[in-house]
Parts: structure tokens; C-alpha cells; sequence
């Protein structure tokens, strides 16, 4: 009985680091979100984008926006809750987004220069991935 006791408690313990990662994870992408509403075109500068007038510009505050907004709540939400279902959409955004990148290297030859944002994506894969795998 010691032994299941101590499982449960590691298992407490695995799910809270889980859960604060997940809440980390979503509020620091909540700030992107933010910038893509508010600077579109400083923000697009920095993730190699040019937008080219209006419509570039109502892309970025659209598309952009909703995406990081969406994938920072979501997260949020899965950790706040605990519930893991919820994060079976930003695990297909972010998979979808590295299909889209390594499409993209192979048309396009952007390999090296996207390298950086692929690591990045793959590590959030891997953190959401965790959160659906280890929270109830």
C-alpha cells in the first residue's frame, strides 16, 4: 500500500509541473497575440513577414491574432481546469504549422532560416503533447 501511496503522490506532483508549464506556455504566447492585434507590422517584421498594405496588415490582426490567442487560451484553460481533452487543438495547430514549415523548406529553401522557429514549435508540441498525455 506504501508503494501506490507514493505513486499517487509523484503522479500529484508530475501533474502540477505539467499544469504550470502549460499555463506558462499560454500566457507567453498571449503577448505575441497581443502584438499581432496591436503592431501587426512590428511583429511580422521580426517573424520574417512583410505585410504590403491594408490587407497584409488585416491578415496579421486576423489570422495571427486568433491563432496565438486561441493556442495561449487554450492552454491556459487545459491548466486551469486540468482537463487534457481541450489540448488536442493546439497539438494539431502546432503539428500542422511544423507541416506547413517543412513544406516550405523543401519548396522553398527556407531550411536553415526557419530551423530556429521549427525548434521552437517542436519543443511547444512537446509540452503540449506532455499536458495531453499527463492531465486527467
Amino acid at each position: 500500500m506504501q508503494f501506490r501511496h507514493q505513486q499517487c503522490q509523484e503522479g500529484h506532483v508530475l501533474i502540477t509541473i505539467v499544469r504550470i508549464v502549460l499555463l506558462g506556455l499560454g500566457v507567453l504566447t498571449l503577448p505575441l497575440a497581443a502584438g499581432f492585434l496591436l503592431a501587426p507590422a512590428r511583429v511580422a517584421l521580426r517573424l520574417g513577414l512583410e505585410p504590403t498594405g491594408p490587407v497584409g496588415l488585416s491578415t496579421l490582426r486576423g489570422d495571427f491574432f486568433a491563432l496565438f490567442l486561441m493556442f495561449g487560451l487554450t492552454a491556459i484553460y487545459a491548466s486551469v481546469r486540468n482537463r487534457s481533452d481541450v489540448l488536442i487543438i493546439p497539438m494539431i495547430m502546432i503539428a500542422v504549422i511544423i507541416l506547413g514549415r517543412l513544406f516550405s523548406a523543401v519548396v522553398d529553401g527556407s531550411g536553415p532560416e526557419a530551423l530556429p522557429l521549427i525548434a521552437v514549435e517542436v519543443v511547444m508540441l512537446a509540452i503540449v503533447f506532455l499536458g495531453y498525455r499527463t492531465l486527467p
